[in-house]
């Protein structure tokens, strides 16, 4: 088997995103290159602010063969970053739930570039990557009456690694359940969580720092990454409780804390 096979470039972009490149193919999931959430209305004034500016700019993205989006949430499906992508990289594909769609079209990308990704199958993007849609809980489940899930994560089985992004979920025994089935190497787990104040002013939530470092244990990931907790200090529990349940409770689960923009070479040993 040659070290290829066992190595990946991931790099991350903030929030959840990430562009992870193999084999001359580069995938971007969950691009969020601006800082279109700031402006939204319907929350209190001065609740979205980013942190730190984007640490890449989305024009510069002329390589990329795919972007996934994990939901319709702007800070997953950011019309601003993907209209400029999908200019950069004219041949890059883009897959999301069926749901999301129709507004990928409305951004002016053309139907002959979208995937409707669902949990029924996998797709086979190109030789040797295969990638399943997870069911996803953002709060809840919400499917269509046809069985399309409105969330998602995505599971890469990609030459010899399995990577999994969650997206936006709470953790679940229906989830737990569907991820046994894989041997995960790199897992990127989202550690917001949720309380009733978020709730109240429409912010829907996923698992907690202590929920993700006990899943990637309990699964026994190679690596877990975790996300969605630097970016907008609102909607963060931070990143103390993460380490802290990992080093007192799960000592030798391997992680990787990323700076924004920051590359790392991941290569599986195991």
């Amino acid at each position: 088997m040659s070290v290829e096979s066992n190595q990946l470039t991931i790099q991350y972009i903030g929030q959840v995103g990430v562009i992870l490149r193999k084999n001359d193919i580069a995938i971007a999931i969950d691009p969020y290159l601006t800082d279109s959430v700031d402006q939204l209305g319907g929350s209190p004034d001065g609740f979205w602010v980013r942190r730190y500016a984007p640490p890449v700019k989305p024009e510069t993205l002329t390589d990329l063969d795919l972007v996934l989006c994990t939901h319709e949430h702007m800070d997953h499906m950011d019309p601003a970053t993907l209209r400029v992508i999908a200019e950069a990289s004219p041949d890059c594909r883009f897959g999301a739930p069926k749901v999301c769609l129709p507004a990928l079209e409305a951004m002016g990308i053309a139907p002959n570039r979208l995937q409707a990704l669902g949990v029924q199958e996998a797709w086979p993007f190109a030789e040797g990557l295969n990638i399943q849609p997870i069911p996803a809980w953002h709060e809840e489940r919400v499917q269509d009456e046809a069985g399309w899930d409105h969330y998602l994560g995505y599971m890469l089985e990609w030459d010899n690694l399995c990577l999994y992004h969650a997206g936006d979920t709470l953790l679940t025994d229906e989830l737990v359940k569907t991820l046994s089935g894989y041997t995960i190497d790199v897992g990127f787990l989202p550690i917001n969580g949720r309380d009733i104040f978020r709730n109240r002013v429409g912010v829907v939530g996923n698992m907690n720092a202590l929920e993700a470092a006990d899943l990637a244990a309990h699964l026994r990931f190679d690596i877990v990454v975790p996300v969605h907790f630097d970016m907008y200090p609102n909607n963060s529990e931070g990143i103390a409780p993460f380490v802290d349940r990992l080093y007192q409770k799960h000592l030798g689960q391997k992680f990787h804390i990323f700076q924004p923009g920051e590359t790392l070479l991941y290569n599986k040993v195991r």
